[in-house]
């Protein structure tokens, strides 16, 4: 008996210190060379894996581009769940992190429960319900992205049939498809969009099997808003538009471009206000005017996008950058 409760303590410790371990191997990568006394410490926590090549890399990416810009010090514990949330930013907060990200649509609550109880440190919430003094939030306005993407969708389509794949119906997502809808009927009205949220953020085998029955349906592009859509499209032989980064990586004869988000600005910007001691409470959202939204190299597959639909896409990013045509953020809920 006292082996096995010795054997037991032994794991316990074993594993808090793996925990505790991801968390500080991280800060210790993205400390500065400088060998001055860091100006902020700074933390993230992600739903998922940081080299998913999506949402979680993008945020992993902008927290590291961050340190790489300013004298500070980051951490982050990736894969957290939403019942998890709030213990892993209570943790980081009592460690002494003045800025803690929420890096997920669904941590918003959880953020808001530990700023209560800790006054003194800057929280920032992916999309979060309700704000407080020291909680603000930040869109992904990739919907701008998604306007264009709908356009090259359908202007690429043989079929007429395109598709999109998404996780939770969050308003990011709902703003994401109308403009995805919405930019495929500027180009032809008569496009077929199919959508479907898959209830998952990451799920990629499910992912899969609702793209490929998107395919079955007469989809021959599809907007892969989650991983495994790619995947799908290269078992069909049908394109598909990236997320996030650029994934044409992931299927080199399928990929024709990706709608990218690049948080380094948007995180670097929030902290340097916390550093100079003007962060105010605030919805954050850096979008195409910004450079934080773009479309991807073409890659080999430029011979795809005809000239014509290369100038009517380039007219519309001028249009967006000029302030003459606005895509609307439509977070209407569908069925």
């Amino acid at each position: 008996m006292h082996r096995k409760f010795s054997a037991l303590i032994l794991v316990l410790f074993l594993f808090s210190t793996l925990f505790v371990g991801s968390a500080t191997l991280s800060a210790q990568e993205a400390t500065p060379e400088s060998t001055a006394e860091p100006l902020l410490r700074v933390a993230m926590i992600l739903p998922g894996p940081i080299n998913d090549n999506d949402w979680n890399t993008v945020g992993y990416s902008g927290l590291m581009d961050a340190a790489d810009a300013l004298n500070i010090e980051v951490a982050y514990v990736e894969n957290v769940t939403d019942a998890d949330a709030e213990r892993v930013l209570r943790d980081f907060a009592s460690r002494g992190y003045q800025l803690i990200f929420a890096h997920s649509f669904s941590f918003g609550d959880a953020a808001l429960s530990v700023a209560e109880d800790f006054p003194d440190t800057y929280f920032m919430a992916g999309t979060a319900r309700e704000l407080a003094t020291n909680l603000g939030t930040y869109s992904n306005p990739d919907y701008q992205g998604a306007y264009l993407a709908g356009m090259l969708a359908a202007g690429i389509s043989e079929s007429g049939v395109i598709g999109w794949v998404g996780g939770m119906p969050a308003p990011n997502m709902l703003a994401n498809l109308h403009a995805y809808e919405a930019g495929a009927a500027d180009m032809n009205p008569d496009t077929v969009v199919l959508y479907t949220f898959i209830g998952s953020w990451f799920d990629p085998p499910k992912a899969k099997e609702a793209a490929l029955a998107q395919v079955e349906q007469g989809a021959d592009v599809l907007s892969a808003q989650g991983v495994g859509v790619i995947d799908a499209a290269n078992e069909a032989g049908v394109y598909a538009l990236g997320a996030m980064t650029d994934q044409n990586f992931l299927g080199p004869e399928s990929v024709v471009t990706s709608v990218t988000w690049d948080l380094g600005p948007l995180v670097t910007a929030v902290a340097q206000e916390v550093i100079d001691g003007e962060w105010e409470s605030r919805n954050w959202s850096f979008g195409l005017i910004d450079g934080s939204i773009k479309l991807a190299s073409y890659h080999d597959l430029a011979d795809v996008v005809s000239d014509d639909l290369q100038q009517m896409i380039d007219d519309k990013i001028a249009a967006i950058m000029s302030g003459d045509f606005v895509v609307e953020e439509d977070t209407t809920p569908v069925e």
